[in-house]
């Protein structure tokens, strides 16, 4: 993990950031097998702080120590550490943000392709998404939306994206949705973006509902009178916590990583379903309510069909890297990648 994501230099000084293993998202293990790590194999001067949960405020005891002002990296084993994932840079610290969240998955598919040949896999898909002028996203209970790739972008000619590193790299670069009209298909639930905290953090939905959009911009809500009318009052609630407009459709992204844990399931825990499995190419992710990434709330458009004028680059929610020429060098270059790609679709045909 340190090794392929960031590069700490003998005697560099480290701050790890973690949340209590009580709380049920990052264990114990996980934490003191990073220490250790960083203490013997990198011989890097290491701290630790207990950050506690996410919060609208900063962390007093992460805080207290940063004012120190000796560390050259965060290392982030707790959820705070996603909170201002699209902040710009300022001064201190580089911060690694860690999405294996138990010291087994660093054994599994999602711990071990190598950092690079995830960041090579991105930039394919990347700019696959951006040369293509429609696109069209469609899910298995009637999703469609159309649109055209990042109508604004920065000065550098990118879409804005986290400014974190990412452990693994296992999402796209948000896609503005500026420009993208049709419906979604909401199902599961609405979970929070994990931006900003509000109780509660997701909302359960029975039956589905469905969100007419266009141009970036959700129209109305549609479905079962009780569950839309929940939606709703959903919308209108955060929206009023933070003074935002609560009808913006923002940015969406795919995931890229077939390794991502497929637990738990949404009925089980709705907000860590969705803060993991967004990470796969089963699920596509929008940032809703709030005129800025990442908004406050998400939809999960499950197994998500996207066509670039016409062609799938993922299809029912596998990414179809033998169909584009483009990803053909990061294969190469790359073999973990191939390899992966192709247990999971002997998965995927099995269980079918």
């Amino acid at each position: 993990m340190l090794e392929g994501a960031v590069t700490i230099p003998p005697g560099a000084s480290v701050l790890v950031a973690y949340e209590d293993a009580s709380l049920g998202w990052y264990d114990a293990e996980l934490k003191d097998r990073v220490i250790e790590y960083c203490r013997e194999r990198l011989t890097a001067k290491v701290d630790s702080v207990e950050v506690g949960l996410p919060a609208n405020t900063p962390s007093a005891p992460l805080e207290e120590k940063l004012q120190e002002k000796r560390f050259d990296w965060i290392i982030f084993l707790a959820r705070l550490g996603d909170q201002g994932r699209f902040d710009e840079d300022h001064d201190g610290p580089r911060k690694l943000m860690v999405y294996t969240r138990r010291f087994s998955q660093l054994a599994s598919t999602f711990g071990t392709v190598p950092q690079n040949a995830m960041i090579t896999l991105k930039k394919v898909v990347d700019d696959l998404i951006n040369n293509a002028t429609t696109i069209t996203i469609t899910c298995p209970h009637g999703t469609k939306l159309i649109g055209k790739p990042n109508p604004n972008v920065s000065k550098t000619g990118e879409s804005k994206d986290v400014t974190v590193v990412r452990f693994p790299a296992a999402v796209s670069t948000p896609v503005s949705a500026k420009t993208f009209s049709g419906q979604v298909v909401l199902r599961q639930g609405l979970t929070s973006t994990g931006s900003k905290v509000y109780d509660p953090p997701n909302l359960p939905i029975a039956s589905q509902v469905v969100a007419h959009v266009t141009r970036g911009r959700i129209e109305r809500f549609d479905g079962p009178e009780e569950d839309a009318q929940a939606v709703r009052s959903h919308y209108d609630k955060v929206a009023g916590l933070f003074g935002i407009e609560p009808m913006i459709v923002d940015s969406w992204h795919q995931g890229l990583h077939p390794g991502t844990d497929a637990s738990p399931r949404p009925e089980e825990d709705l907000c860590l379903w969705g803060e993991t499995l967004f990470t796969s190419p089963q699920y596509l992710h929008f940032h809703t309510c709030g005129e800025y990434p990442p908004g406050e709330i998400c939809w999960m458009v499950e197994c998500p069909t996207v066509q670039l004028d016409g062609r799938s680059l993922y299809e029912n929610g596998h990414i179809q890297v033998e169909k584009f020429e483009a990803f053909k060098p990061c294969l190469d270059q790359h073999p973990e990648l191939r390899r992966l790609f192709q247990s999971k679709a002997g998965s995927a045909s099995a269980v079918q």
